[in-house]
């Protein structure tokens, strides 16, 4: 049964939810970016909200990558992270988001001149504001920037080991340009970070091929993989995947926004789910390619075919493979048991 977004976004707005792959650099919307660039005296190229929402259109991951590295500079002192943090709280309360696991990239601002005490302490009041002021319980993925970072160096790693590693911490993360960048540069890296109790959760298989998920799994071990959907171009992978039960951190609306997919339904999240993997739904950058996790499931049902019932799976499965506490993951498992069903008609197709 297809519910019209009338009846189904506010039963999607009210269901408690939980994220996985949501960048923390990728979630300034253009209010809280300008009120950013004013403090720091940075300019971003446009005066107002619309002309910066004007600007997020991208051709392809290159061209992404370089406005989020300009979007960067407005983070500079513990108040910037702490304000872009809670603000990030704010935006996932009102979508009854109740634990999300947001990435950030701490070698970007170290290259940058923040120092790391700055960087630590914005990120703890802001998980902390996010939480008091919002309920939303934050942890974080720390990911190294696979074009910034000489794998030799192990920097990141050693941040995160070290005493100025903000609190809440779950996973050592991979993110930025993956072509030429393989996740086997950075083994030695991930060995460390699992012996210390962090997960492992790469992006893989977002702009490269099989090739590179493969990697991960072998080489990091990953736990889960973020994005992953060019698994589909080796069926070995597929029903490695799918016997393993590796999740998949998908998010299609940002796919579609750098040309990875040629429209929302070109993407490939329902033929994911037809062959049984295990599919999380995120938004990645969110401010960016202006969707909210609501968006995203709202996609997910009325282009893919997710029932309701499906919808509340991909919840629970994410919810299942968070590093969420253990009491965290009990309180969200009754809320979702008490879900009501959508309060609107709906059509067979």
């Amino acid at each position: 049964m297809t519910y019209s977004p009338a009846a189904l976004i506010p039963w999607l707005t009210t269901l408690p939810k939980v994220e996985l792959h949501l960048h923390l650099e990728g979630s300034l919307r253009p209010p809280t970016m300008l009120h950013l660039a004013e403090r720091n005296g940075v300019d971003v190229g446009a005066s107002s909200a619309e002309e910066l929402t004007g600007l997020y259109q991208f051709g392809s991951f290159d061209d992404f990558a370089r406005l989020f590295f300009t979007g960067l500079a407005v983070l500079r002192s513990a108040e910037d992270f702490a304000d872009a943090t809670a603000a990030l709280g704010a935006e996932l309360a009102r979508q009854n988001v109740r634990y999300a696991e947001v990435t950030s990239t701490p070698i970007t601002h170290q290259r940058r001149g923040v120092a790391a005490e700055e960087y630590r302490d914005g990120l703890n009041e802001g998980r902390r504001r996010a939480f008091t002021d919002h309920g939303v319980e934050l942890a974080w993925v720390c990911d190294i920037a696979r074009e910034s970072e000489d794998p030799a160096s192990e920097a990141t790693i050693e941040y995160l080991l070290g005493h100025t590693a903000p609190e809440g911490v779950v996973g050592l993360g991979l993110g930025g340009i993956e072509d030429g960048y393989p996740p086997e540069l950075f083994e030695t890296s991930f060995a460390r970070a699992r012996a210390a109790g962090l997960a492992s959760l790469p992006h893989a298989g977002e702009t490269v091929g099989p090739a590179s998920i493969w990697g991960a799994l072998w080489s990091l071990q990953a736990s889960r993989i973020g994005h992953g959907v060019q698994c589909l171009a080796d069926p070995e992978l597929v029903a490695y995947l799918r016997q393993h039960r590796i999740p998949l951190e998908v998010a299609p609306t940002s796919n579609v926004a750098l040309k990875l997919a040629a429209s929302p339904g070109e993407h490939p999240l329902g033929q994911l789910a037809a062959e049984g993997l295990r599919i999380t739904i995120n938004t990645d950058d969110p401010a960016y390619f202006q969707t909210t996790l609501v968006d995203e499931l709202l996609l997910a049902h009325q282009i893919h075919g997710f029932t309701t019932e499906a919808l509340i799976a991909t919840q629970l499965d994410a919810l299942d493979v968070s590093y969420a506490p253990e009491a965290t993951k009990a309180r969200i498992r009754h809320e979702l048991a008490e879900v009501p069903p959508v309060a609107g008609p709906g059509s067979h197709r």
